[in-house]
């Protein structure tokens, strides 16, 4: 594959998803968090959501990994996978630190096991999980990779600038989304370069489209649906 064509390629899907990423990166409710206005009440039911979401991410990556049939293509998303789980190591599993950043919220692993999604945080998930687990493997990469790893640095960049200024939390209350912020970047990067040999066809190039501007729409819809259902919405500052 000449590495122009593919350049070409990702750099015209990367353009055509900026406006939605740019929605996602302002989003109000990313707002609400990274100018400190939410009460505890709040950020609670911000956590409680994202962590039904938390759960979700790793069951992505093994439908998705499932669905591929050459080990070259699969392995960044096992790779990512096995650092989902701490590379072994039980207490540096995301799910884990994802635990931790709750607890400063007094929401414990039952808390969070006993979360109701909001209809559009089900609605994410369950799409996602659905094309990650039916679809072609190209649409759930499309959806993995350009859709989500691509800008979730950027994301959680201006998720991490808020936690800052919430004094409930310290510097290894919030390591679930530091961690995310130098790992995202290599994982988008190697699943671009595994992408690179299947870009030959208009076909397969355009299943890597739809799944990427399909996970975008699934994250706002996310978003949108916690804005949408704020408790207390007037009320701010923890």
């Amino acid at each position: 594959m000449d590495n122009t064509i593919a350049t070409d390629f990702f750099d015209r899907l990367k353009g055509e998803l900026r406006e939605g990423i740019d929605t996602i990166i302002n989003h109000p409710f990313i707002q609400r968090i990274k100018s400190g206005q939410l009460n505890k009440k709040q950020f609670r039911y911000f956590v409680e959501q994202y962590g039904i979401y938390c759960n979700y991410f790793p069951r992505f990556l093994a439908a998705a990994a499932a669905n591929i049939t050459d080990e070259k293509t699969r392995f960044p998303i096992i790779e990512n996978l096995w650092e989902e789980h701490g590379e072994g190591d039980f207490r540096r599993s995301h799910r884990v630190l994802f635990n931790n950043f709750a607890l400063a919220f007094d929401l414990d692993v039952m808390d969070l096991s006993k979360s109701t999604p909001l209809p559009s945080t089900q609605k994410c998930v369950s799409e996602l999980f659905d094309m990650c687990l039916h679809a072609h493997f190209l649409e759930s990469l499309g959806a993995l990779g350009p859709g989500t790893e691509y800008f979730t640095s950027e994301e959680y960049a201006a998720i991490e600038e808020g936690l800052k200024q919430y004094d409930v939390l310290n510097e290894p209350d919030y390591e679930f989304w530091t961690a995310h912020i130098s790992l995202d970047e290599d994982h988008y990067s190697d699943m671009e370069a595994v992408l690179v040999p299947h870009i030959h066809s208009e076909e397969n190039r355009n299943l890597i489209t739809r799944g990427a501007h399909k996970a975008i729409e699934l994250e706002i819809l996310f978003w949108d649906g916690l804005e949408e259902n704020l408790p207390d919405k007037f009320d701010g500052g923890i």
